[in-house]
């Protein structure tokens, strides 16, 4: 058993926790993707749909995490069964949800009118943090691009950039500028990931909910501030993590194992924060919704534009970026073209990055 095995495993968990407390933190209209009452959540058929999904997720988990701590030499196998926990809670859910809309057309729940609301801009409401704040990711790459020129000699001639799960060097690259300044080319393109990332939460719709407009606006400021300022700090923290542990193992101060342990460690820390969030506020702010939503009654229903639960596409409405369905964040309309767009840069972009990464090592 390799040390990653160590740090792979609990980050597995961690997932699976996430995973298994999602419908736990939906908006209280939402049951498994399903718009229901909020007083749904109470009847003894849906709980028992909750308990079974929960007892499903953390089995999986449990059971993945353990298969981790046992492989210790292959990556495919080990890479493969850190995601199964993620392919079955997805399967879970379409299971909890078909039962789910099952109960919903016997119990006919139904929007019994279609409403909408607008709320007026405040600039005292929580919005997401200043776009502004990426810059930190320029000033970021310029301090390793400093760094990394000022130890070139420090360098050594071959370079290790690869490195398996057991520890051992997979992959070597000649010193030159470019292997040299890896720290700070990765840390651009991440940066750029980050600040695109942070810019789609800022343009997302507002999930206003028309039976509660000026509390759900307010849960749903408060939640995408949290989130934005976790986006940044953490893209920031594990930006410099990589950069700096690059620098340390090139020149042999620290093994890359040891390298690739730590930034898996903040990369855990990037988790728990999100894990943190969602469990103290919900997806959304479903948990402070919940707390100043006074009305049982479905005001709006949008399941047909759910495909499967999870894929938004609605023609008809101009946001490309819409908090999810299941789950923590956001995702995109694909029925908007801008949004698809974005999408098509972002692959081209790594695409390119992937090219011109490979022709500098």
């Amino acid at each position: 058993m390799s040390p990653f095995n160590l740090v792979l495993a609990p980050v597995v968990i961690l997932v699976g926790a996430l995973l298994a407390a999602t419908p736990y933190i939906m908006p209280p209209t939402e049951c498994f993707t399903v718009t229901v009452p909020p007083s749904a959540k109470s009847d003894p058929r849906i709980r028992a749909i909750y308990r079974r999904y929960t007892i499903a997720v953390v089995a999986a988990t449990l059971v993945c995490a353990a298969i981790c701590l046992l492989i210790s030499s292959h990556g495919a196998a080990i890479a493969a069964v850190s995601i199964l926990p993620i392919v079955l809670g997805f399967a879970a859910m379409l299971y909890a949800r078909a039962q789910v809309r099952a109960i919903k057309e016997q119990e006919g729940w139904a929007a019994s009118q279609r409403r909408s609301a607008a709320i007026i801009a405040d600039d005292s409401a929580p919005r997401p943090i200043s776009l502004a704040w990426n810059l930190l990711f320029l000033v970021l790459v310029a301090v390793l691009a400093v760094a990394c020129i000022a130890l070139y000699d420090r360098f050594p001639d071959r370079i290790p950039m690869q490195v398996g799960f057991d520890g051992t060097v997979t992959r070597y690259a000649d010193k030159t500028g470019g292997t040299v300044l890896f720290p700070a080319i990765i840390t651009a393109f991440m940066g750029a990931i980050f600040a695109i990332s942070h810019w789609m939460i800022c343009r997302s719709k507002k999930p206003i909910d028309p039976a509660a407009p000026a509390s759900s606006a307010l849960a749903y400021g408060s939640f995408a501030r949290a989130q934005s300022i976790i986006l940044l700090a953490g893209g920031l923290i594990l930006c410099a993590t990589m950069g700096i542990t690059f620098i340390l193992s090139s020149m042999k101060t620290i093994s890359m194992q040891a390298a690739a342990i730590i930034v898996s460690v903040a990369g855990v820390g990037f988790v728990i924060a999100e894990l943190w969030l969602s469990i103290a506020r919900g997806q959304s702010g479903a948990r402070l919704a919940t707390e100043l939503r006074d009305s049982d009654e479905i005001v709006q229903d949008d399941d047909a534009r759910w495909i499967l639960g999870s894929f938004y596409f609605n023609p008809d409405d101009p946001s490309f970026t819409v908090p999810k369905r299941f789950g923590v964040g956001w995702t995109i309309n694909f029925a908007s073209r801008t949004a698809l767009l974005i999408i098509a840069g972002l692959i081209l972009v790594t695409i390119v990055f992937a090219v011109v990464v490979e022709n500098l090592l």
